[in-house]
């Protein structure tokens, strides 16, 4: 197999997990903001970091989003790659290690720094819930990432 087939191969199944991954983790995000349990407007919470309000955070939040969601697939899927163990279910198990690392970094980082530098009065709240919802959303992440690397025949060489 050429080295463009490999890498063409490894761009666009990282970017079709990490869309799927981003679009998995949102669920996860809205259920728990739905529910009561946390605040979770990620889009919206993301977005307002730049533009300082609500009007176009939506949209900017969305992008920067699914931008992360490629770029840190791209990060599992090498990892996944260099681990070298084909199939669907041991790439869904690093998916899921993979997926509660990040997000217990990225639950820390929310609740450590996130707060004390949004502008907006909504999201300087910190909570247990808030953190466990975005631990639990990259979770899902990290199945979908690694459920469709497994299912992609990156992983092994054989790219489908």
């Amino acid at each position: 197999m050429s080295p463009a087939t490999l890498i063409g191969g490894f761009l666009v199944w990282s970017a079709v997990a990490g869309l799927l991954g981003a679009a998995a983790m949102l669920v996860v995000l809205w259920a728990f903001t739905k529910s009561g349990l946390a605040n979770a407007r990620l889009l919206v919470a993301v977005g307002s970091l730049l533009t300082r309000s609500y009007e176009k955070a939506p949209l900017v939040g969305g992008a920067i989003h699914l931008a992360a969601g490629i770029f840190f697939a791209q990060i599992y899927a090498f990892i996944m790659i260099v681990i070298n163990h084909p199939g669907f279910g041991p790439n869904l198990t690093w998916g899921l290690f993979l997926g509660m690392f990040h997000g217990l970094i990225m639950s820390l980082v929310l609740i450590a720094a996130a707060g004390e530098v949004h502008p907006l009065e909504e999201f300087q709240q910190r909570s247990f819930s808030i953190a466990l919802s975005h631990w639990v959303g990259h979770v899902a992440y990290g199945l979908v990432v690694g459920g469709v690397i497994g299912l992609s025949g990156l992983v092994g060489g054989a790219v489908l």
